[in-house]
């Protein structure tokens, strides 16, 4: 699978993802917001699904969250709705 789009970040400067996102695209869209801000904002993101299923699996809860590749943040996210 082809590697995701990370912006570049300046020289001793790093800018949050959501604001990249939110500052770089073509036009508003109010449903994309929200579910950006339900997606990305309040969920821990891992860097690919081992690291997220071990996460679960750590936590005892292996059985009962799912991992994801999220569309917006190309990093991995866990959810209770199975694939």
């Amino acid at each position: 699978m082809p590697r995701r789009y990370q912006p570049r970040k300046k020289s001793g400067e790093s800018e949050p993802l959501m604001e990249w996102f939110v500052k770089d695209r073509m036009r508003p869209d109010p449903r994309i917001d929200a579910d950006v801000e339900r997606s990305c904002t309040s969920k821990q993101q891992y860097a690919n699904e081992a690291d997220a299923h071990a996460h679960a699996l750590m936590n005892g809860m292996g059985d009962v969250l799912f991992s994801y590749e999220c569309r917006y943040c190309g990093f991995w996210h866990l959810t209770r709705r199975p694939n």
